[in-house]
């Protein structure tokens, strides 16, 4: 696959951190990235993964995969799609500088059909105050910055001085397009890291059933047993899959990870 611009020589990208238990209480009548940035500014974080579980929504946007939209990226987003009456079944996010948020996720219509994609938080609204948990990070963060390479805006990591004592040790990781990711991920662990985080792939291969066709589906790490993983994925047709993944898989545009080894 040739993305549009020139290939970065650093593939991986890597910031050790500290990563701390964390809780935080969501408003409700507010976006959903405007209550993500109230409660961490609230909380004292910069910088965090959060996940999302069982929350009921008024309103829910998300987008999928779509063709390449014919300037050279591999891949794009589909339009915006809403659901009214939502339930966020679970979902994870990056929250990095000044709010910016990625999230991949699973919810469910107000018939109860399964969706997955890419949240836009923008649009998205809770029903009630929810308490969603996570992980703060000290030490390091993400920042949107434009990709030459790809030609999307997306997260890279970044260093700072650290403010809190103890926490987990951790790293924040970013991997560029066409590392394979579960031995990618396997040859930067040690005996009981724990993987968090999404991206996109280059279609996806699971242990069992057909694969997933790309060029690009988006995933969710749901879990993990040793460095084999366990995911949430969809693609163009927006049906959600799960499994663990086998063979290969390699990074499409991004995967952005956290790394927790204590």
């Amino acid at each position: 696959m040739s993305h549009p611009g020139p290939a970065d020589r650093q593939r991986v990208q890597i910031a050790p951190c500290r990563a701390h238990p964390l809780r935080l209480r969501l408003k409700a009548g507010l976006p959903l990235d405007r209550a993500i940035a109230a409660a961490a500014r609230e909380a004292g974080v910069t910088g965090a993964w959060l996940q999302l579980d069982n929350l009921l929504c008024t309103a829910l946007s998300f987008v999928i995969p779509a063709p390449p939209p014919g300037d050279g990226r591999v891949a794009f987003y589909s339009a915006t799609r809403v659901l009214r009456g939502a339930r966020i079944v679970t979902a994870g996010l990056h929250l990095g500088e000044a709010g910016a948020i990625h999230a991949h996720g699973i919810w469910t219509d107000a018939a109860g059909a399964a969706h997955m994609g890419h949240l836009r938080p923008e649009g998205t609204h809770l029903s009630r105050p929810a308490w969603i948990t996570g992980w703060r990070l000290d030490g390091a963060f993400f920042r949107r910055r434009f990709d030459p390479e790809t030609g999307f805006p997306l997260f890279t990591t970044h260093r700072k001085a650290r403010r809190l004592s103890s926490g987990r040790p951790a790293r924040l990781i970013r991997l560029r397009p066409h590392l394979d990711l579960a031995p990618t991920l396997a040859a930067l662990s040690c005996a009981g890291t724990r993987f968090l985080g999404l991206g996109s792939l280059v279609g996806t291969r699971f242990a069992t059933g057909a694969p997933l066709p790309g060029p690009a589906t988006e995933i969710l790490i749901l879990g993990q047993d040793r460095s084999r993983l366990r995911v949430a994925s969809v693609g163009e047709d927006g049906t959600p899959h799960q499994g663990w993944l086998s063979g290969t898989n390699r990074t499409c545009i991004t995967a952005e990870l956290l790394l927790i080894d204590g």
